[in-house]
């Protein structure tokens, strides 16, 4: 079993209120809260939707045993950098494994963790979260990372929720617009294994 916890969340959206504001031809300050709101919400759908962390990010995945295969795919991309790969022991005591028997594999999408030839996952571990690689991920720090398509698609999101709010399935309404998803589409990673 694995599990995924947000360790360091962006720092900022990818999308301004006023960029928002904008998009959404809203006057006024009436509706800043929840429009802001609802670019965080949107920010954070889209990217569940592509798997992708848009501004730089720190997340732990915890593995309760090594993998049978000689990588581990990260949730998460573009990946910036594996921080460290620690196992515990029974006792919970914690070991920083060295990099000198894994790399980063940075070409594949998503990214992995793999080992490096002669080097096998540690043991022993205990059962549960035996395993933990932190890594940060994100186009970068700032906005201006961001691709504008990714931007583009989360305006369009908020905008959408902004203007259908309630429940939009019982009023026939799609949850977010179809061409927010056609502009996701060539950004959406295929299911991790």
């Amino acid at each position: 079993m694995t599990s995924l916890v947000l360790q360091t969340p962006p720092a900022l959206e990818p999308v301004t209120l006023a960029e928002f504001k904008s998009h959404a031809r809203i006057d006024g300050t009436a509706d800043d809260i929840l429009a802001t709101g609802l670019i965080i919400a949107a920010r954070q759908w889209v990217e569940q939707y592509t798997r992708r962390a848009l501004i730089t990010q720190t997340w732990r995945l915890w593995l309760d045993a090594p993998p049978d295969a000689r990588s581990i795919n990260l949730p998460h991309s573009p990946v910036l950098t594996v921080n460290s790969l620690q196992y515990f022991d029974e006792a919970d005591a914690a070991t920083v494994w060295s990099i000198g028997n894994y790399f980063v594999d940075l070409a594949s999408q998503p990214a992995r963790l793999a080992l490096r030839n002669g080097a096998v996952w540690p043991l022993p571990i205990r059962s549960t979260n035996g395993l933990m690689i932190e890594y940060s991920a994100g186009y970068g720090a700032t906005a201006a990372a961001v691709p504008e398509a990714l931007k583009l698609a989360i305006k369009q999101i908020a905008a959408h929720w902004y203007e259908q709010r309630g429940d939009a399935v019982t009023a026939g309404i799609a949850l977010v617009p179809l061409t927010a998803l056609a502009i996701l589409a060539p950004y959406r990673l295929a299911g991790l294994s």
